[in-house]
């Protein structure tokens, strides 16, 4: 048995392929809680939602992204690909995000002081649509999304209503820098955190 298929029958989730879609799966919220720390899926009412592993390129940046934020605000704890808590039933795994005090295990029990989404074309709908409302309905300070395919940063700030853009950068702009509450201000190069 591969491994790829003794991740699914330990699970009982599909697993999909990094040209596969989102895979949403209906799954009981306890079973979701029991599920192995290393799996890939969030839930969201009732629904276990499954993306594929992010590809080298995707994982890089977002690297750097995290190393960007923990220049710019050394006091905030920054992660990449940790579960984060967006309603009673509801959790995500952005591709970064910071809070203000270290926690242990996979998943923060803190409100985010900002995330991170790296768009793909598997997630770009979910990524900009419906995990933008709950980040803002979970008092999520900052949500940055950043499109490897436009070349683009934008940080929107959570106005208590929505969200309001912050940051635009794209290649005609491509240095700007953006400040997280009290917590620093962050200078970002878009080439850099691009590049391949």
């Amino acid at each position: 048995m591969s491994a790829r298929s003794a991740r699914q029958a330990t699970t009982g989730l599909p697993l999909p392929t990094e040209v596969d879609r989102l895979v949403r799966v209906p799954f009981d919220f306890e079973d979701y809680l029991a599920l192995p720390e290393w799996h890939r899926a969030e839930y969201v009412d009732g629904m276990a939602i499954v993306s594929p592993s992010p590809v080298a390129a995707h994982q890089r940046i977002s690297h750097r992204v995290v190393d960007v934020i923990q220049a710019g605000c050394p006091g905030l704890f920054v992660l990449a690909a940790v579960g984060v808590w967006t309603g009673e039933r509801r959790s995500r795994i952005p591709d970064a995000y910071a809070t203000e005090r270290s926690f242990e295990g996979s998943w923060s029990d803190q409100t985010p002081v900002l995330v991170v989404e790296i768009l793909s074309p598997s997630t770009r709908r979910e990524d900009t649509l419906r995990k933008s409302t709950e980040y803002a309905d979970a008092g999520i300070g900052q949500y940055w999304i950043v499109d490897r395919d436009h070349r683009t940063l934008t940080v929107l700030g959570n106005t208590g209503h929505g969200w309001d853009t912050l940051l635009d950068l794209d290649d005609s702009t491509p240095r700007g820098s953006v400040a997280v509450g009290d917590h620093g201000v962050v200078a970002i190069d878009l080439a850099t955190l691009l590049a391949t």
